[in-house]
């Protein structure tokens, strides 16, 4: 939905299709267009090349391509998936389409719920030769600088999800060091910590400046430690042992993550932080005890 409106504040014409009637909704307050089936959505595309922006879980992106957009996909077309896809599944998806003579790029999209405002961060794979006609796209939704064509088809995807293992271990190390600042007999203000660490030390960060946010609006004492994986880090930890590449603090994160299942684990202070953290930055839900 973010980047749907991105686009059509900056003057991109924008059809949007979701099976559900609220995110539709949603999307026609904002001045799209949106449709209820895809067979409407293609019906309304007359430009060309066209260009479909897929925003689907990785589960069923396949299916999607398989058994509804592709039954209309055609030549010349152009598919963006800027979701959290395996980067060995776009680089096969990228191969699939090429067959048929359809134009496939991968799109890491980092920058969550502030990405609308503030603009997001796009790392692409794909063609050379097709980049040129969707790079304004990738321009307007970025801030100005921070996109790009970093390599062919699933290359994108891949610096996306080496990101989100890097995210992994740098949210546990700032969760775990407010756990032992909570855990100290000093009775320390939080907020106070915070604000230090914003200005001028070498951890300051967004994710710092987003810990802000958090003892200033969240009930950390009420929020379960549970945290959930959308299994970029994952993947990340499992391409670094194909590589040969010691992962150890990526994979650390990644089992404390495994391991906040567990009743007991939901009470650590610091899995409590990292939920959070996830919650700030891009809108993921989060239990209560």
């Amino acid at each position: 939905m973010q980047i749907a409106r991105r686009l059509r504040s900056n003057g991109f014409e924008v059809l949007a299709w979701n099976r559900s009637e609220e995110p539709r909704d949603e999307a026609a307050k904002a001045g799209i267009k949106v449709f209820a089936s895809v067979d409407d959505l293609v019906k309304a595309m007359s430009s060309a090349p066209r260009i479909f922006w897929l925003m689907l879980p990785h589960k069923i992106v396949a299916d999607f391509l398989e058994n509804q957009l592709g039954l209309y996909l055609r030549q010349g077309d152009i598919v963006i998936d800027g979701g959290n896809s395996f980067y060995k599944d776009s680089i096969r998806r990228g191969e699939e389409l090429s067959q048929k003579g359809i134009h496939f790029f991968d799109c890491g999209t980092s920058g969550g719920v502030w990405g609308e405002k503030n603009g997001f961060a796009l790392m692409v794979g794909g063609s050379k030769e097709r980049w040129p006609i969707i790079e304004p796209i990738f321009k307007v939704l970025s801030s100005g600088d921070n996109y790009g064509l970093v390599g062919q088809n699933g290359a994108g995807h891949f610096v996306k999800m080496v990101h989100n293992g890097i995210e992994y271990g740098m949210m546990e190390a700032i969760a775990e060091g407010y756990g032992v600042l909570d855990a100290s007999d000093f009775d320390l203000d939080l907020l106070q910590v915070t604000k230090i660490y914003q200005q001028g030390s070498v951890v300051r960060s967004w994710l710092i400046d987003l810990c802000r946010n958090i003892f200033e609006n969240e009930e950390v004492g009420k929020t379960s430690g549970f945290i959930e994986s959308s299994g970029e880090g994952e993947w990340t930890v499992n391409t670094a042992k194909e590589l040969g590449v010691d992962v150890r603090v990526i994979a650390d994160a990644l089992e404390v993550r495994k391991e906040s299942i567990a009743e007991k684990n939901q009470e650590k202070f610091s899995n409590k932080i990292v939920a959070l953290l996830r919650k700030q930055f891009g809108g993921h839900s989060v239990e209560k005890k």
